[in-house]
């Protein structure tokens, strides 16, 4: 049901977004990925990896200082998890992800957003090193998504934006996910992302 109501916000979105006045934009940047990682009430502390994310956006102004923002984002996030000093396991997965936000321009060329967030995962890679062994032994191996993977496709959330356009047509921005879905498929663990990122955005045309 949350699969499907997301679906058709980002394709109503999406719709909207062609037919309104427009600016159409090339975004990339850097992430500081981590995820919240608990097992039977007790918490892990997780640590951030850094990755990245690479995609496109447009804008369509909805009113005077008021647009809508829909993204399509190739992503990456992950974590590095520490257990006793014994085992570390540091995860990086790929999405295809579709933030929708809506921006209000706060004053000329400062803008702030937020909005909600469907993911799919793609692919990862899980690097286990063992280091209770003299040298340590390390093992990578893939991380599988689906029904009988370890990791669901599905990932959503919220996500929040403030962005300043520096010059006409480039924008820096500062975002932030927060993940709202267990994504671990095995029903041992509970793990939901969190991204903090910075981007680049060249938008070409005017408002």
């Amino acid at each position: 049901m949350k699969k499907t109501f997301l679906l058709i916000l980002s394709l109503i979105a999406f719709s909207y977004a062609s037919k309104a006045q427009t600016r159409f934009g090339i975004k990339a940047g850097g992430n500081l990925a981590n995820a919240s990682v608990s097992s039977r009430g007790v918490s892990f502390d997780s640590k951030s990896i850094t990755s990245f994310h690479v995609g496109a956006v447009i804008e369509a102004q909805l009113a005077d200082r008021l647009f809508l923002e829909p993204n399509l984002l190739f992503s990456q996030k992950g974590f590095n998890l520490d257990i006793a000093g014994l085992v570390s396991q540091k995860a990086t997965y790929s999405y295809l992800e579709l933030p929708i936000n809506v921006v209000y321009e706060v004053v000329d060329y400062l803008t702030i957003g937020a909005g909600p967030y469907l993911g799919y995962g793609l692919s990862g890679t899980a690097v286990v090193t063992d280091k209770t062994t003299n040298p340590n032994e390390v093992n990578s191996q893939d991380i599988k998504f689906g029904e009988n993977g370890d990791l669901k496709h599905l990932d959503y959330g919220l996500n929040f934006t403030a962005g300043y356009e520096v010059i006409d047509g480039l924008r820096i921005s500062a975002n932030y996910s927060l993940g709202l879905n267990n994504i671990d498929n095995t029903n041992s663990l509970n793990i939901k992302n969190n991204v903090i990122g910075i981007s680049v955005t060249k938008f070409f045309g005017t408002r």
